[in-house]
């Protein structure tokens, strides 16, 4: 198995690259700019936080394994714009995603990839409506 943050790596370009598609096939004509700015809500910590606490009791036991050593990893760096706290869980989503990629179990990261993308726009919306 392969170190936790190795899994949050990849899982951060699988998560990038969903989120991309998925604006561009939902608002195909933005500009760069505008699908930048829509992108950003969802691959922010404190959306990525939000996402995997709400997702977390979906989670099968391994699942929830590999979520936690996600969390608990050991990272050198911090990110300048997020809470320690919403950094941690960002990593763990990532983590789960990584292990879910780099274990070839497409069909279960397409299930995780989606709800967190439904969790973060619903997340939104209600914000946005208040």
């Amino acid at each position: 198995m392969l170190s936790p943050l190795v899994y949050a790596y990849i899982g951060d370009a699988v998560y990038e690259l969903y989120v991309r598609n998925k604006v561009i096939s939902e608002n195909p004509d933005l500009t760069p700019y505008l699908y930048y700015l829509k992108t950003t809500m969802y691959v922010r910590a404190s959306s990525q936080a939000v996402a995997i606490k709400k997702l977390y009791e979906k989670l099968d036991e391994n699942e929830k394994r590999i979520v936690k050593r996600g969390r608990n990893a050991k990272t050198k760096t911090i990110s300048k714009n997020a809470k320690l706290s919403d950094y941690k869980y960002a990593t763990a989503l990532e983590t789960l995603i990584g292990y879910l990629y780099l274990e070839n179990n497409i069909e279960r990261l397409e299930y995780i990839l989606s709800q967190v993308y439904e969790i973060i726009t619903q997340e939104y919306q209600t914000s946005k409506n208040n």
